[in-house]
C-alpha cells in the first residue's frame, strides 16, 4: 500500500498492513530545506521542487496536504484587509487591523479571485496541478477556522474580550469570517475540479470553555464542513482539547490531529471510535531533541494504545519541528511495532 492508501484505510477505521505515519505539512519545510522563506512562498516552481524533494526523502510517510500551496496563514487575513509581512527565514505573518468590534460593520467576504493573497494561492494551486510529476497528489491547503482567523484580524487578547463584553458584534465578525472561508474553499474546488479534504485548522476552542467553544467555534466550523458534503473532514488543533472532545466530534470530524497534551488512551477511548486520531508526539522537546530509540519507544507505546482496529495515523501533535532522524526513527517505530495485526509486545 501506499503512503496515502494508509492514510485514508486509517480513516475509513480499518486496518491496513502497517500504521501510517503522516505529517502535517506547514512552511517550516522551508527552513528544513534551508530555502529562502520568501521566495518558497511566492514561487510556485520553487514550492513544487521543495515539496517533491521532502516526498522523495521521506517516501514510507504521507503528508497532510501531500502537495499543496502553500502561502502559511497569510492568504484568509490578507483577502480581509490585513498588512502581509514576509521573511527570509520564517513563515509570513498578517497584521492585526480590526481594533474596534465596532468596526466590524466595515468588512466585507472576500473575493477569492480578487482580494489579498487569496488569488496567489489560487495561480500556484494551479501550477501544482498542472506542473506535478505523475503519482503525486495535490491538496488543498488548509484553511482558517473562524475564530483563528477572527484572532488573526482582531487580536487574541481582544477576541476573548469580545466573547465577555459585546458577544453580538463577535458573532458578526465570525460570521463573516466563516463566510470568507466558504468562499475560499468553493474557489479551490474550482480550481481542483474536486479534492479529497476541507481541511480546517484552528486552536483557539482549545483555549476557552467547552460553551464557548461550541458558541463562538463549533456551530461555525460546521456550517463550512456541511458546505461541502462527500469531503474528507480534518481539523487541527494543538491545544490541550480534553474538555472538548466530544463537541469536536459533533461536529463530523474523520481526522482529527491533536496536541500532546492530550491524553492519548482517554481521547482514544472517547471518540475513537467516531474520529481518526492523528497524532500526538510532543513536537518541540522530545520530537526536536530526543534520541532515535528514545522516539521509537514513545511511538510504539502511542501504537499499542490507539492502533488496535484502525483509526489511527502516527504523527506528532502539531506541524514538524524536529531533524530528519527523527522523522526517520517514527518511520522505523512504525516499520516495527505497526504491522497489523498489532501486537502487545
Amino acid at each position: 500500500m501506499t503512503p496515502r492508501e494508509r492514510l485514508l484505510t486509517a480513516i475509513d477505521h480499518k486496518e491496513s498492513d502497517i500504521v501510517p505515519v503522516a505529517f502535517l505539512r506547514s512552511t517550516y519545510d522551508a527552513t528544513r530545506l534551508n530555502l529562502d522563506v520568501q521566495e518558497y512562498i511566492l514561487d510556485p516552481k520553487t514550492k513544487l521542487n521543495a515539496q517533491i524533494e521532502l516526498h522523495k526523502r521521506f517516501p514510507e510517510c504521507a503528508f497532510i496536504p501531500s502537495m499543496y500551496p502553500d502561502f502559511g496563514m497569510i492568504a484568509e487575513p490578507s483577502a480581509l484587509g490585513a498588512e502581509v509581512r514576509l521573511y527570509n527565514n520564517q513563515p509570513p505573518k498578517c497584521l492585526p487591523f480590526v481594533r474596534s468590534i465596532e468596526n466590524v460593520d466595515t468588512l466585507e467576504v472576500p473575493d477569492p479571485y480578487h482580494d489579498g493573497f487569496m488569488p496567489k494561492v489560487l495561480a500556484a494551486y494551479k501550477y501544482l496541478l498542472a506542473n506535478a510529476p505523475k503519482g503525486y497528489n495535490i491538496d488543498p491547503p488548509f484553511v482558517m477556522g473562524p475564530l483563528c482567523l477572527a484572532s488573526e484580524i482582531r487580536g487574541l487578547s481582544d477576541i476573548f474580550s469580545d466573547m465577555f463584553k459585546n458577544p453580538p458584534l463577535l458573532h458578526k465578525l465570525l460570521d463573516i469570517c466563516t463566510r470568507t472561508a466558504i468562499e475560499y474553499i468553493k474557489a479551490l474546488e474550482e480550481v481542483s475540479g474536486g479534492s479529497d479534504f476541507v481541511f480546517l485548522a484552528d486552536d483557539i476552542a482549545g483555549l476557552v470553555s467547552s460553551k464557548f467553544a461550541e458558541e463562538f467555534e463549533f456551530k461555525y466550523m460546521k456550517r463550512i464542513y456541511d458546505s461541502f458534503s462527500g469531503k474528507i473532514r480534518v481539523y487541527h488543533n494543538d491545544a490541550k482539547t480534553m474538555h472538548l472532545l466530544e463537541q469536536i466530534a459533533d461536529t463530523g470530524v474523520q481526522l482529527f490531529n491533536f496536541s500532546f497534551q492530550n491524553d492519548l488512551k482517554e481521547t482514544k477511548e472517547r471518540i475513537g471510535h467516531r474520529v481518526c486520531l492523528w497524532g500526538n508526539v510532543e513536537p518541540i522537546g522530545i520530537f526536536r531533541s530526543g534520541k532515535p530509540e528514545e522516539i521509537e519507544e514513545i511511538c510504539r507505546q502511542k501504537i499499542l494504545i490507539a492502533a488496535h482496529g484502525g483509526g489511527f495515523v502516527l504523527s506528532t501533535g502539531a506541524a514538524v519541528y524536529g531533524p530528519d532522524q527523527s522523522i526517520d526513527a517514527m518511520i522505523n517505530a512504525a516499520r516495527k511495532y505497526g504491522r497489523y495485526p498489532i501486537k502487545e509486545s
